[in-house]
């Protein structure tokens, strides 16, 4: 396997973490009906780092992260990258 493919598989599974600690957090909602993730805007990210700097201190992120900054800094784009609503709920109530 390449550098560059194990490269891209990490920084994948850290997305995958990072949005999982942000839903876990209660920051990013996910949609029971359709595979979105998004921001409903309570405009308080503290939870999600919180709940991730335990996590990695407990040893259950495995070797996913090398620092605590790579870990808020993954999460800090989970949170920035996710929509404000489910687009296909929003599209299916405008119509």
């Amino acid at each position: 396997m390449s550098q560059i493919k194990r490269m891209m598989e990490l920084s994948e599974m850290q997305g995958d973490l990072a949005t999982q600690i942000a839903i876990d957090a209660g920051v990013l909602k996910s949609c029971p009906y359709h595979d979105t993730v998004y921001d409903p805007l309570n405009g308080d990210d503290t939870p999600a780092y919180k709940l991730g700097n335990y996590r990695l201190s407990a040893g259950e992120l495995g070797h996913a992260f090398s620092s605590s900054r790579e870990m808020t800094d993954a999460i800090k784009a989970a949170i920035g990258g996710a929509g404000m609503d489910c687009n296909a709920c929003a599209k299916n109530r405008d119509d």
